[in-house]
């Protein structure tokens, strides 16, 4: 029964991969959300500023047609640390690694991580990427309409369901990049989880359901 839902799964994707390949590459039409998404730039700790536009993420590229919208916050705690703050309302994720990869980034897969909140338990993928003194640690999860998506074919599969029934759906992309080296990873994990737990305290109980699912 597992073998035969699996099958299926893989031949829909097929199908939808066929079919987005024949079909013109149209600017992907978000619900707007992020627009109404209240994220404060000063929150116990951290003192943030706007920086989507110096990260590069220029939404009226080609390249970014798969992105309705994008918000970045540069974060920075009383000792100093930094740490980028990205959501992507998109219509078709692509994996982090196929990004840094393309920007020249070596990357070392990492185990998951739990970020305890008072309600739940978020599970997060986890990078650790270099190129030459840029390295990074990097924290990513996919949540659609208040769900969580663990794995990267239930995500597509869940896009997939939506498209076809041209159902508006919320589907955020939200990450979390610490500049780090190797031997720091441990300590930037805690610092990652103290920014999580402070920002989940700092924002509206519906927009924290969007950003990091609902139990």
């Amino acid at each position: 029964m597992k073998s035969k839902k699996t099958l299926t799964v893989i031949i829909i994707l097929i199908l939808a991969i066929l079919i987005s390949y024949s079909l013109p590459k149209a600017k992907y039409t978000g619900t707007g959300f992020i627009s109404e998404l209240t994220i404060p730039k000063s929150i116990s700790g951290w003192t943030g500023r706007d920086v989507t536009q110096e990260v590069g993420l220029n939404l009226n590229e080609e390249k970014y047609n798969f992105v309705s919208g994008a918000l970045a916050y540069q974060y920075v705690n009383e000792e100093g640390k930094t740490l980028l703050f990205i959501i992507l309302d998109a219509g078709n994720f692509h994996h982090p690694k196929v990004c840094f990869t393309g920007a020249g980034f070596k990357i070392k897969e990492l185990p998951d991580t739990e970020f305890h909140l008072p309600n739940q338990t978020l599970t997060t993928h986890t990078l650790f990427t270099e190129r030459g003194r840029d390295n990074n640690l990097s924290f990513y999860w996919i949540v659609i309409d208040k769900d969580v998506a663990h794995e990267w074919i239930e995500q597509k599969a869940k896009q997939l369901f939506f498209s076809l029934f041209g159902k508006k759906r919320v589907g955020l992309m939200v990450r979390v990049d610490i500049p780090t080296r190797e031997d720091q990873i441990e300590s930037d994990t805690t610092l990652a989880r103290q920014f999580i737990d402070n920002l989940n305290s700092a924002i509206s109980p519906e927009d924290a359901e969007y950003i990091f699912g609902k139990k």
